[in-house]
């Protein structure tokens, strides 16, 4: 009888025996391509936020379940020789969902949600340390890794904060002091708003840039300012009537 081949016992290697390891990785490219294909969209004014956003935010859920039920024939970047890889997809989308929120909403405050994107990261340095054996001789990746898991937490609070908040918004109003271009391509429209409400001094707003256009130095605008779901406040603005 011979004895059995030392790569016979590596991880994935079943994958080649039986033939899905090339289906895994046709799978695991569509994912990806799905991922930068919306992440690509979200950049044109058209992107209908809302649904999307959410199918964004599904992604690394969805890599984290295959990943788990099929654990030979997926992983999410962390190792290296083994699995279809679906860290590009979730990448993407963490990134797309940072962005998107800095660029698309209005709080009052950024601090709360930094703080929770941080220990969210914390966390996950502490478990992917435990057990994780690949990922404490490469630093770097559990770094990198931390900071996309940051980035998601990031992104996903900050968008269901506003999406899910049901509380009666408070109507103010403030004057246009200047507008400008931001530097990034997704936050591009900017104002400059006197202090009003919770802002004892100047501030900038993101606002869009249909609105962005129409306003000019001294207009006034009307502010919606909301509680959000998770208590961090925001707000949004338009032209007064």
């Amino acid at each position: 009888m011979n004895a059995p081949h030392p790569r016979d016992d590596r991880p994935g290697d079943s994958d080649s025996r039986d033939g899905s390891g090339a289906p895994s990785q046709r799978i695991a490219l569509g994912f990806s391509l799905f991922a930068i294909g919306l992440a690509a969209w979200s950049l044109f004014p058209s992107f209908p936020a809302g649904q999307l956003i959410a199918v964004v935010t599904v992604i690394p859920l969805l890599a984290l379940i295959l990943t788990l039920r099929f654990p030979g024939r997926f992983r999410i970047g962390l190792g290296s020789g083994y699995g279809a890889n679906l860290g590009t997809g979730c990448i993407v989308a963490a990134g797309t969902l940072a962005a998107r929120t800095l660029s698309d909403i209005n709080l009052v405050d950024w601090l709360p949600l930094t703080a929770f994107a941080t220990a969210v990261a914390i966390i996950f340095l502490i478990v992917a340390a435990r057990f994780e054996t690949q990922l404490r001789r490469r630093g770097w990746r559990l770094l990198l890794a931390a900071l996309f898991v940051a980035a998601y937490a990031f992104g996903t609070l900050g968008q269901f904060n506003t999406a899910l908040d049901h509380s009666a918004p408070a109507l103010l109003r403030s004057r246009v002091l200047a507008k400008h271009l931001g530097h990034s391509r997704l936050a591009t429209h900017q104002v400059t708003l006197e202090p009003w409400g919770p802002f004892a001094r100047a501030t900038d707003a993101h606002v869009a840039q249909a609105l962005y256009e129409r306003l000019q130095p001294g207009d006034t605008v009307c502010l919606r300012l909301g509680d959000g779901a998770f208590r961090m406040a925001w707000f949004t603005v338009a032209a007064c009537r």
